[in-house]
């Protein structure tokens, strides 16, 4: 890939304690930093060095069945159906937003995820990919003009997805699919009212982004 990196492992909660430790964040070596962790990794981060998260949130349904053919061949093959994955996932991107990993998710968790989205991340929608990446390199003055540059976010955003694979749409109008339909949603209701909601923001952070667009048709 393009660009330079720091020897230090974010996605891991030793390494973010690494990172953390060595002074990753103020020693500015680093523009952009991954992890899942996201509370955990408020450690790299003081009242002097502050950061604004951003993701690509997915449609809940259609993130559930893509994993799950993803998983397919990695992890259990034939043995496992759609429908019974589905009950392993449950709401995911909630639980991750407030913290919440083993009891059950209730409204109030919902409540607390819809507030991390609104006040600490800028929210992009992979159904809006090209359009969150344009928010994302205005927002952070990203610099993405030279050939180098314009090659790795090209192949890497949209020819070499990362995770990305081909599987069968669900057909609505097959009773089959229908049932899974069902377990997939009352599975992650929580999930599908976070993301109705990120849609909304995403339309909201618009206003961010207008005034450079305006200047820039002057």
């Amino acid at each position: 890939p393009y660009g330079t990196f720091v020897n230090v492992d974010t996605t891991t909660l030793p390494g973010l304690q690494r990172a953390a430790s060595l002074g990753l964040v103020p020693s500015r070596t680093a523009e952009v930093i991954f992890s899942p962790y996201i509370h955990e990794s408020s450690i790299l981060f003081d009242s002097t060095y502050r950061g604004r998260l951003f993701t690509i949130l997915r449609d809940p349904i259609d993130r559930i069945v893509s994993l799950y053919h993803y998983q397919k061949p990695l992890k259990f093959g034939e043995v496992m159906a759609l429908s019974e994955f589905a009950l392993l996932n449950d709401n995911w991107q909630v639980r991750m937003l407030s913290g919440e990993m083993s009891a059950e998710i209730t409204v109030d968790h919902l409540n607390v995820a819809k507030e991390m989205l609104r006040r600490k991340f800028l929210v992009g929608l992979l159904e809006e990919k090209t359009e969150s990446l344009q928010r994302f390199t205005s927002y952070f003055g990203w610099s993405l003009t030279s050939p180098e540059a314009q090659n790795c976010k090209n192949s890497k955003f949209y020819f070499e997805w990362a995770g990305s694979n081909e599987y069968p749409m669900l057909d609505y109008s097959n009773p089959a699919d229908q049932e899974v339909l069902q377990v997939i949603g009352k599975q992650n209701r929580f999930d599908i009212e976070l993301y109705k909601y990120a849609v909304k923001l995403f339309e909201e952070q618009q206003s961010l982004f207008r005034a450079n667009e305006e200047s820039d048709v002057i």
